[in-house]
């Protein structure tokens, strides 16, 4: 009888168990402790922002793979509408995590970009964009205390022409 009802209760904690944890799987509360691998740009940079921080600076930098200290390709914005106006030819980029990416597949040059945040007049805030090719990006976080650089492969269409392309007009503009 005692052996019943231990059998019972073992069954009864096992049907329990697989109840909660289907429970927290379809409401999404999992994701807080497995984390997706899939994001976008908008969920990784721009909603760390909030109404009250205002965008102080933007530099960009076009890096040569033969020579990456060469501090001439670069530009800097500090208009906040211009620089809104850059974030959003990435706002609808979707990313995937990766543990590294294929470097075989680089171009010629890259782009860095240095995005500077006044958080509500207290104290500045900072992202560091590495764009490597059409495919993949890096992202550091100056806010993240844990795994500050990450790297993603761009999943949908990204052109980097574009950039190439208002990364001259602005050089022209500042000369």
């Amino acid at each position: 009888m005692v052996k019943r009802i231990k059998i019972i209760m073992g069954i009864a904690m096992i049907i329990v168990f697989l109840a909660i944890a289907v429970r927290m799987y379809t409401s999404g509360q999992y994701t807080m402790y497995i984390p997706s691998k899939h994001t976008t740009f908008r969920a990784e940079v721009t909603d760390h922002m909030t109404m009250l921080d205002t965008l102080d600076r933007l530099k960009i930098r076009k890096i040569s793979s033969a020579d990456p200290y060469n501090e001439d390709d670069e530009v800097t914005i500090k208009d906040p509408k211009e620089i809104r106006d850059m974030l959003k030819l990435l706002k609808d980029v979707d990313l995937k995590r990766v543990r590294a990416f294929d470097v075989s597949e680089r171009n010629p040059y890259y782009y860095e970009w240095r995005i500077k945040i006044n958080k509500e007049g207290r104290f500045t805030d900072g992202f560091g964009l590495t764009f490597y090719n059409e495919k993949s990006i890096s992202i550091y976080n100056e806010a993240k205390t844990r795994d500050q650089l990450e790297d993603y492969e761009i999943t949908n269409e990204f052109n980097l022409n574009e950039m190439d392309r208002l990364f001259e007009k602005l050089k022209e503009e500042q000369t």
